[in-house]
């Protein structure tokens, strides 16, 4: 009897019910991990938001000095020297002008360029935060100084010229105002060359008063080209300033491959028309392929400032 009911009672007994916690804690595990891959592939493969910059022309722009911006030129390619005359066989050697423009923002490189060779010539960029000290360590070296003048790009203002800026829709009396002010920054210097200006250097009338200032200063101008309808060269002839304008952009690829390609470009050009400007700027890989390259640019041309090889168009 007792074995009967010990039997009957195992037989009654059940298994506690299964919690229902463990199937709610699987599947919150299994949503957490399905948010984390979601946002692993997100992040990996959609572009970054791009927050637009505020526009820094004419004046300076907040406290944190940004670096330059450049030229959209895959709107509108990079126009090349107009077609010259080849130049008469002469005894001496070419002449070749290198201009290293943007300079103030990387101070480092900036004075790893001035080391390579004193007549090497650096544009300063208006506003920039490291202008002052640069152009006054070049002067104690008896480098010659331009003023890197922004101008409006065709691009504005998507694309900033930064501090100082030459723009479009200014009256004469404030373009007149605005490049004073650049140029007493730097009493030192010798030219103008423009940072970007693909739009401005297009205006008759916005050049005629650049060309009238440069004058009334003794100075000189170097087209840098960045639009192919410029109109640098006549505005000059008009104003009677000594000019000339760029032949080669070195770095505007920024491979040393490419750059290495640009520098022989350059010396091809001095070597055919006896004289070539080239203008590179201030990056890591330019001053590492210049570096490499010197010996062998000395050896082809003679490096030599604008201010002697600038003429009235």
């Amino acid at each position: 009897m007792a074995g009967g009911k010990k039997g009957k009672k195992k037989k009654a007994a059940k298994k506690p019910p299964r919690s229902s916690f463990g199937r709610v804690a699987f599947a919150i595990s299994l949503v957490a991990c399905i948010v984390v891959v979601s946002g692993l592939l997100v992040m990996r493969y959609l572009p970054p938001m791009v927050v637009p910059q505020k526009h820094a022309s004419v004046e300076k722009s907040g406290s944190v000095a940004l670096p330059p911006q450049y030229e959209v030129f895959e709107k509108h390619p990079m126009p090349e020297h107009p077609v010259r005359p080849v130049a008469p066989p002469v005894s001496h050697k070419p002449k070749l002008v290198l201009i290293i423009d943007d300079i103030g923002y990387k101070k480092r490189v900036a004075f790893d360029l001035m080391a390579l060779d004193p007549d090497i010539t650096l544009a300063i960029l208006p506003g920039s935060p490291h202008g002052q000290a640069i152009a006054k360590a070049a002067e104690r070296k008896g480098m010659e100084l331009m003023l890197h003048q922004p101008m409006e790009p065709k691009e504005f203002p998507k694309v900033d010229p930064g501090p100082g800026a030459l723009l479009s829709d200014m009256d004469p009396d404030r373009l007149i105002d605005v490049m004073n002010k650049n140029l007493a920054a730097y009493p030192g210097i010798k030219g103008v060359n423009n940072h970007m200006g693909s739009k401005l250097t297009s205006l008759s009338a916005q050049m005629y008063q650049v060309m009238t200032l440069l004058k009334q200063r003794g100075l000189y101008f170097v087209d840098s080209r960045t639009a192919a309808d410029t109109v640098g060269r006549s505005a000059a002839k008009l104003m009677q300033v000594p000019f000339a304008e760029r032949d080669v952009f070195l770095d505007h690829v920024q491979t040393r491959e490419s750059v290495a390609k640009q520098v022989e470009k350059m010396l091809i050009i001095a070597e055919k028309h006896g004289s070539a400007v080239g203008i590179g700027h201030p990056h890591d890989v330019t001053y590492a392929v210049l570096l490499e390259m010197m010996p062998e640019i000395h050896r082809r041309v003679t490096l030599v400032r604008p201010s002697t090889l600038v003429a009235v168009p």
